[in-house]
């Protein structure tokens, strides 16, 4: 055990993100609570994070820097939030390298936590592009509120956990959120069952039935960077998804969930397969005969196919179900191909409306 020193540990994963980790962290020291540690661990970086990093930690005693070869943003994540700094905070707030937050967040979200003693404190976040704040058009149900929602442990499995099975509810990321140190600690320390897809998900996974007191407040805090989506072939994309896939299968039955869980996560994993298809295609460039030799390979992953069997066995509207589990390659593909093309034609039209 450490001895409590800082009421707050921010940890941030950082890695090759020179352009923005600076005005990332200006954010964090300019806030109204100042009673934090903030915990950088440059996971690798080939650029200038890291002396970027040490540079303002030089300037700032707040500033802890944690230097390792690169394991990807699950791991790096993990190492700050098992450090000794961290573990002398009371509470623990995660932020990505590339984001920034409001003045107040954290004395919004500290306050809040002391209040009404909450193991987890939920906040609304927003859009952040060039330097401009969007407000998104959705809004999570669960920010459809005035003041702070309590929920105990029970409230949380039937009405908040399945957000985590397909359901958009609740946001399932870690930001935003202000955890007790224990808890994040307990949920975080596991061995990491994706590499880059669903990482935060597979953390909410385990912490949400841990939770007994989650308390989500409206207030927008924190500002998540768009723009920088990727284009490049993500291979472990569906492997990530398959692992998920088969830990919400194992979660599902051991908190015996009121709602029909296996009914979402299976619709997602559909969905899933189309996505992944696609980025075969687009991203990959596969040739026709790789395409097809692919969506055979899929059809016959174990959880697809249940999957799609399930689906098949409840309704007989699902069409990608019905495709999959019979396997009917040509059908997927002449259909993969028609969405292409039509996705390509509108953002042509994008492209052009943006000229105007």
């Amino acid at each position: 055990m450490y001895t409590k020193k800082y009421k707050i540990a921010v940890i941030i994963p950082v890695y090759n993100a020179e352009k923005y980790i600076k005005k990332c962290i200006k954010s964090f020291q300019k806030q109204t609570f100042q009673n934090f540690k903030l915990v950088l661990v440059n996971d690798g970086s080939k650029d200038k994070s890291g002396k970027i990093c040490d540079d303002m930690a030089k300037k700032d005693e707040r500033i802890y820097v944690i230097h390792q070869e690169n394991k990807g943003a699950v791991e790096a994540r993990k190492t700050g939030v098992l450090s000794q700094e961290a573990q002398k905070a009371d509470y623990i707030f995660l932020s990505d390298a590339d984001d920034v937050v409001e003045s107040d967040a954290l004395e919004k979200l500290y306050n809040t936590a002391v209040k009404y003693d909450a193991d987890c404190v939920c906040a609304n976040m927003r859009k952040y592009w060039k330097g401009i704040k969007v407000n998104s058009k959705y809004k999570s149900p669960c920010f459809n509120i005035k003041a702070p929602k309590v929920y105990n442990n029970r409230d949380i499995i039937e009405k908040i956990y399945i957000s985590c099975f397909g359901i958009t509810d609740y946001p399932v990321n870690l930001a935003a959120k202000l955890y007790k140190s224990a808890l994040i600690t307990k949920a975080i320390d596991y061995p990491a069952i994706v590499r880059f897809m669903g990482e935060d998900l597979s953390v909410t996974l385990r912490c949400l039935p841990l939770t007994q007191r989650l308390v989500i407040i409206p207030d927008i805090i924190y500002n998540y960077r768009i723009g920088g989506g990727t284009s490049r072939f993500m291979p472990d994309m569906l492997n990530d998804f398959l692992a998920l896939y088969d830990n919400k299968v194992k979660l599902i039955y051991k908190y015996d969930m009121p709602q029909d869980a296996m009914f979402y996560i299976n619709i997602e994993l559909m969905n899933i397969v189309i996505s992944w298809l696609k980025m075969c295609q687009k991203q990959g460039r596969y040739l026709e005969i790789q395409m097809k030799e692919e969506i055979k390979r899929v059809c016959e992953i174990k959880e697809v196919s249940h999957a799609a069997m399930q689906l098949c066995e409840r309704e007989n509207k699902n069409q990608i179900a019905l495709m999959v589990y019979n396997q009917e390659i040509e059908e997927i593909y002449t259909r993969l191909m028609q969405q292409i093309d039509a996705q390509k034609r509108v953002d042509k039209i994008k492209e052009i409306l943006k000229k105007i």
